[in-house]
């Protein structure tokens, strides 16, 4: 690898709206002297062709009605000029030492990936914040804290691809994403980089801003789309996805109602189901508090809730789906 190898940001577009121009426009302000820009989008740009001449990057449409963000990404790597090719999603952009504090780490021959935190910019509005705040809440988050705030460095099993940094090499040799799914692209590509004998390293310094979808509903929604996933993922890759974390939200869930329903018939029952209940929003409330104000604090608390709600029930879902399609 040479010294300051070149980099290929690699951006899978959806829907080019204003807010993505304006966080492309960001990225010519990294700190880094040899990259490119590479947008795959299936659809012609709708304006600010200025934009994207101005930054210089380059545009691959897909000619096809929808391609998922792995099926682009993998046309972005075939063109790719890059040693490495630093996926970002179409709603973030980069901190302007992102590619410098991550390239370092790539002087290890076995680190084939580097990945970092998802920060909530503080641009976004009042209900995507409290979205954000969900997100960095331990009760929460969990063992994928990590993903959302800073946390210490360490090596990691899977990391989402909305800020994934990786050897163009090593993705050419594993077959790139190779997969339909939306939703768990990174994590299958992430377990062939494992299997190969690879690591991949999470450091806490190489941040992109990631903006979030708004509480409830938009949230609730992807939410329901990642533990379908993560459950479908626990029964065809156990490797990385058969971990108890990943299992404790439907655990809860259950416990959730069978605790409503049980508290019907003995009042014991519901007292304790209520003093539990109370106990989980104080807590969740007090683990943000620090962070917002009381009000906020428990509109996040009920966002946990839901949250493991809703991933809980769609990850039984996904272990009881035979196929999942996308």
């Amino acid at each position: 690898m040479s010294k300051v190898p070149k980099v290929s940001i690699i951006i899978p577009l959806y829907v080019d709206t204003p807010r993505f121009y304006r966080d492309l426009k960001k990225i010519i302000k990294l700190d880094y002297p040899s990259y490119e820009i590479i947008i795959v989008t299936d659809n012609v740009l709708s304006g600010k062709k200025i934009d994207i001449d101005r930054i210089n990057a380059k545009v691959i449409l897909t000619g096809k009605n929808i391609t998922g963000p792995a099926e682009k990404r993998d046309i972005a790597i075939q063109q790719a000029k890059g040693e490495i090719c630093a996926f970002i999603d179409d709603d973030a952009y980069p901190d302007v030492n992102w590619l410098k504090h991550a390239i370092v780490h790539f002087q290890h021959p076995q680190i084939v990936a580097v990945g970092g935190p998802g920060i909530t910019p503080k641009e976004d509005n009042y209900w995507e914040q409290l979205t954000g705040l969900v997100y960095g809440s331990f009760f929460c988050g969990g063992h994928a804290q990590h993903r959302f705030i800073k946390k210490d460095a360490m090596f990691v099993v899977d990391y989402p691809a909305y800020n994934l940094i990786v050897r163009k090499d090593v993705l050419m040799k594993v077959g790139g994403y190779g997969t339909h799914f939306y939703g768990g692209e990174d994590t299958f590509l992430c377990l062939k980089l494992i299997k190969g004998g690879h690591r991949i390293l999470y450091d806490p310094e190489v941040v992109v801003y990631h903006h979030r979808r708004a509480l409830f509903v938009p949230y609730l929604k992807q939410i329901a789309n990642i533990g379908m996933h993560r459950g479908y993922f626990a029964k065809v890759f156990p490797e990385t996805s058969f971990q108890i974390n990943y299992f404790i939200p439907s655990i809860l869930t259950v416990g959730f109602f069978a605790g409503i329903v049980l508290s019907f018939f003995n009042r014991y029952i519901a007292h304790t189901y209520l003093i539990l209940l109370l106990f989980f929003i104080s807590v969740s409330s007090f683990s943000v508090i620090r962070k917002t104000d009381f009000k906020k604090s428990f509109i996040v608390a009920i966002g946990i809730i839901l949250t493991h709600i809703t991933y809980g029930i769609f990850f039984i879902k996904g272990l009881l789906t035979k196929e999942l399609l996308r």
